[in-house]
């Protein structure tokens, strides 16, 4: 539940609006190489980035850098940004034969902080975070 509310309400924006997926790279990187890292302009121009923190030991702090390569310009974000998360904090995993299940299977985490190009985000052990604002 709380996996699918962070993808279809906090990333995207609901409604039938264009989103416009961007390239994302990072030092973190998942034991095949994948980038964890997924960033979008959303309708309401709005930039939403999810980052994915499969390590289950260890937080990772992350710094977020929009290039625009045609430009020659980098930025961040900049004034308020939302941030929702949802990792070990918030359940407990409870293994079982079939499947199993978090236990609560609650709401994510959310707050929001002022920010601007040089902010540092925390990715805590075993968490997807959503971070979304102006750029």
């Amino acid at each position: 539940m709380a996996e699918s509310q962070l993808i279809n309400q906090e990333w995207v924006q609901p409604g039938n609006g264009t989103h416009r997926m961007f390239p994302s790279t990072s030092d973190i990187v998942d034991p095949a190489s994948h980038t964890l890292g997924y960033a979008l302009l959303r309708p309401d121009g709005q930039w939403a980035v999810m980052l994915i923190n499969k390590d289950q030991e260890s937080p990772h702090e992350v710094h977020v850098v929009f290039e625009d390569k045609a430009a020659n310009q980098t930025s961040g974000f900049e004034g308020p940004v939302n941030v929702v998360r949802f990792g070990a904090d918030q359940y407990r995993w409870n293994p079982s034969e079939t499947a199993g299940s978090a236990d609560p299977d609650g709401p994510p985490l959310m707050f929001v902080v002022q920010a601007d190009r040089n902010s540092i985000y925390e990715l805590p052990k075993a968490s997807v975070t959503i971070l979304r604002g102006k750029n």
